[in-house]
């Protein structure tokens, strides 16, 4: 697996284990295996064993959403010596109360140091390794009571907004399928309403919401596309995101209002 894992990321075997190749993976696993959350929308509930996970993400050439980048990223990790573990977090972006535990992240020690390492949020979160207890320009951790280690996001200065909370207990497969379960089943969950897949370049991102195309570049201005088509949104996600989307995406398009 860890063979056809670092192919699809465009990366060498022989990665030592350090700080400079934790942020070298992280960044191709933005890049080269997006998230999206086709699977759900069009009805399904992933299969997040580690031969799936591989069958689907590494040889049908798609992507995922958390629980099921974070435990290929974990595997993939641990396979290259890295002393990496997962965690469950409770998303509080765009939130007026935590959310249940269902979203999957990495925690990596390097060091005797302690990494955030996330590749499966999809949109705010860190794009690369982020030192627990440190503070960016841009992101921070802190520890609240009740809630563990919480972070956030300064969106404008001096506005910081809160993305995740999570705690050091213990995370077994069984916890990430319990969330799996919640995000690809739970009434409301916005997996199944609507179609969610970001990729994020060296310089620029990509997001595809339903059916508008949006793109992110560094001293660009933003640019926008509403594609008028299911045929539009195909090649959109084979073109932009070098994904093979599902033969019965058209239809789930379709049923849910977005053509």
């Amino acid at each position: 697996m860890v063979d056809a894992w670092l192919a699809r990321l465009g990366l060498a075997g022989d990665l030592p284990v350090s700080l400079d190749s934790l942020t070298r993976i992280i960044r191709a696993h933005l890049d080269r295996i997006p998230f999206e959350n086709l699977t759900v929308f069009c009805g399904g509930v992933p299969d997040i064993g580690v031969e799936a996970l591989s069958n689907k993400i590494l040889h049908q050439r798609r992507g995922g959403y958390c629980v099921e980048l974070s435990p290929l990223l974990c595997a993939g990790l641990r396979v290259l010596g890295f002393d990496a573990r997962l965690r469950m977090a409770r998303v509080m972006w765009q939130r007026d109360v935590p959310g249940p535990r269902s979203h999957c992240l990495c925690l990596v020690r390097l060091d005797r140091a302690d990494y955030l390492v996330d590749v499966g949020f999809g949109g705010p979160g860190p794009t690369g390794p982020f030192l627990l207890g440190s503070e960016t320009l841009d992101l921070r951790t802190q520890i609240r009571t009740g809630l563990g280690t919480v972070l956030s996001r300064q969106v404008s200065e001096g506005d910081w907004r809160d993305l995740y909370a999570f705690t050091d207990e213990v995370t077994t497969m069984s916890d990430v399928q319990a969330g799996n379960w919640l995000a690809a089943t739970l009434p409301g969950s916005l997996f199944t309403r609507t179609l969610v897949v970001t990729r994020q370049t060296a310089d620029s991102r990509l997001v595809l919401d339903g059916a508008t195309f949006r793109k992110f570049a560094k001293g660009r201005a933003l640019e926008v596309e509403v594609l008028q088509t299911p045929e539009a949104v195909m090649s959109c996600l084979h073109d932009a995101f070098d994904l093979d989307p599902p033969s019965e995406l058209p239809d789930a398009m379709s049923n849910k209002g977005i053509f």
